[in-house]
């Protein structure tokens, strides 16, 4: 199943853009409207859902990437 992520801020997309989908952080920087956001976030789900690639599935990060509990110790 595809994750999207999401940049909290610019900082960190430009360190991570590989591996993030959208930068959020263009709202803290004026460039967009949380409006204009959530519209792309809603696009970039459709488009998702109907087979558009995330970044972690082009750059084969997300195969063991997501796990939502965690069974015995981990290191």
């Amino acid at each position: 199943m595809p994750s999207l992520k999401l940049a909290t801020n610019t900082a960190m997309y430009c360190r991570m853009s590989e591996d993030m989908d959208i930068n959020c952080g263009a709202i803290a920087d004026g460039e967009s409207t949380v409006e204009e956001m959530g519209e792309r976030i809603f696009q970039l789900i459709i488009e998702t859902a109907s087979g558009k690639k995330s970044k972690s599935e082009i750059y084969g990060y997300g195969e063991e990437e997501f796990a939502p509990w965690h069974m015995g110790a981990t290191l």
